[in-house]
């Protein structure tokens, strides 16, 4: 941020959550009544609103209020696990198989916690795999888990570009003894 510049977002309240959304929606936003709804199949909250029309009331959240995402497609937040964060910049329009590219990897009791790592327990090698189009390819085999997770980033950013899903490596990370 440039020092003298108002930033160009605020925050405002929702239930006992902070939403951040553009300054220039603000006044839009302030025109509806929101709330935080739990969905069963989701650990989640979202945010909507209810909005009345000519076929009758219906529930929209906050991400496909601000977007207008056409038929097909739906409004996610970018960094998905950063709270709630609604500024314009930060919202991405997709499918729901684009957006499956973007998620972390799902169930951590696998051999690896690594998006598209799998331990190979015949050669006791990390072995890299990327699905394109609903087609597994494998990436290769390697000698550390970190190692394979980085191949696999380097074909998501390949395939998926920008909107990959990018595994977090550190150094202390999934070290198997």
């Amino acid at each position: 941020m440039i020092f003298g510049m108002k930033k160009p977002w605020c925050q405002i309240k929702v239930g006992k959550f902070d939403v951040k959304i553009d300054k220039e929606d603000l006044k839009r936003i302030s025109n509806h009544t929101w709330r935080i709804y739990k969905r069963s199949d989701s650990e989640k909250p979202t945010i909507i609103t209810s909005i009345r029309s000519s076929i009758g009331v219906r529930n929209i959240s906050l991400g496909k209020f601000l977007k207008r995402p056409p038929a097909g497609k739906m409004v996610y937040p970018r960094r998905h696990f950063e709270g709630f964060d609604f500024r314009k910049n930060n919202l991405i329009v997709c499918t729901v198989q684009e957006r499956q590219r973007m998620l972390p990897k799902k169930n951590k009791d696998k051999s690896s916690s690594y998006r598209g790592v799998s331990l190979s327990r015949s050669s006791k090698l990390w072995r890299a795999s990327i699905t394109v189009d609903g087609r597994s390819m494998n990436l290769g085999d390697f000698h550390s888990e970190s190692s394979a997770a980085l191949m696999y980033n380097a074909a998501s950013r390949k395939y998926f570009g920008v909107n990959g899903y990018q595994n977090i490596i550190s150094r202390s990370k999934n070290r198997r003894k």
